[in-house]
């Protein structure tokens, strides 16, 4: 828990225990990189404590990790085709040695499995 302001920080396994905004933007701007082109592509944008996915119709989600984030985004996508393209591009992006570091790591972090059971879009509560 923050002592500040008394929310709950939940540890990033990739990321670890503090995070900064700069590495949320890394993030971000990795997830909309690999996504660009793919059709019902979601956008990310980066928050002080995690992400906020936007996907194609408007309806958004906000995520904490990394894991999540990607969950997300898969569950964007119901075409077995384009999340294959997404695979491909993820681990592409992750080998490309100008992406060494945390760009890597973020496109090639791979989501829990039961992802592919999200509902295309994730509404706020």
């Amino acid at each position: 828990m923050c002592g500040a302001c008394g929310r709950t920080i939940i540890a990033d396994p990739v990321l670890g225990p503090v995070r900064t905004m700069r590495q949320h933007l890394i993030v971000a701007a990795t997830v909309n990189a690999v996504c660009t082109g793919l059709p019902g592509a979601p956008k990310v944008t980066a928050l002080k404590d995690g992400w906020l996915m936007t996907g194609a119709a408007g309806a958004s989600r906000q995520c904490q990790t990394l894991e999540e984030l990607w969950s997300a985004v898969l569950g964007c996508f119901t075409d077995s085709a384009v999340v294959n393209r997404l695979r491909t591009r993820r681990q592409a992006y992750a080998a490309d040695p100008a992406n060494a570091g945390l760009p890597a790591r973020a496109a090639g972090m791979h989501p829990d499995p039961d992802a592919a059971n999200t509902p295309k879009e994730i509404l706020n509560d």
